[in-house]
């Protein structure tokens, strides 16, 4: 094995030591110490490669979050409604959560779990990427709905998947009702077309797409 390929071993195993105890323990409650014992590596080697223990967690989330929506982007490519926006969206959540419940964990830890003792600033700018693919996707199949239906609906769509990501986050609980995205999915696409009101919440996402 060259020194090349040894040294990208190293980085390797540090990033999957890393996410399964941030997973299991949380930022805070790991330590430098935990995650070269759990790779099998050393601290200089850590430092070598991400120069600190929230570089690494920064680094960790762009190389899994990129990934994540990746398979997002891929998954929603197939709907042509909003109905259908919506549905897939819920289901690759949840069949993320079973199929891959470490990386979700970490991930969903990180976006819905407390925020303190972490970057807050380059992890809120990787973390809108997936607001922006959903909300893209809905403007593109519903193109005569209004600005602020599509905020609201997409603002739905986060509150309405908070809930089975907590209970797998605290219980691992990674099976739910075979309708749930379908009965979520119609009570959201309806939020465009409906004439309720309805009220644009501050977003981060809505102004990184405006700065585009």
């Amino acid at each position: 094995m060259s020194i090349a390929e040894r040294s990208t071993g190293t980085r390797a195993a540090i990033l999957d030591a890393a996410e399964a105890l941030f997973a299991d323990r949380g930022f805070a409650g790991t330590s430098v110490r935990d995650i070269v014992r759990d790779s099998d590596s050393s601290p200089p080697s850590l430092y070598h490669f991400f120069g600190s223990k929230e570089n690494l967690l920064v680094e960790l989330v762009a190389d899994r979050y990129e990934s994540y929506c990746d398979g997002l982007e891929t998954h929603l490519e197939a709907a042509t409604t909003a109905f259908e926006v919506c549905k897939l969206l819920i289901d690759f959540v949840l069949t993320n959560m079973s199929q891959q419940p470490n990386t979700a964990k970490f991930l969903f830890s990180i976006m819905f779990g407390p925020q303190q003792d972490i970057p807050k600033g380059p992890l809120r700018e990787l973390l809108v990427r997936w607001e922006l693919i959903v909300h893209k996707r809905l403007v593109d199949v519903a193109p005569e709905a209004p600005e602020v239906r599509v905020v609201f609906a997409r603002t739905m769509l986060n509150g309405l998947i908070t809930p089975p990501v907590l209970l797998f986050l605290t219980s691992g609980i990674t099976t739910f009702p075979t309708n749930l995205s379908t009965c979520f999915a119609l009570r959201v696409a309806d939020v465009l077309t409906d004439h309720h009101p309805v009220c644009a919440l501050p977003s981060f996402a809505v102004d990184a797409e405006r700065a585009d």
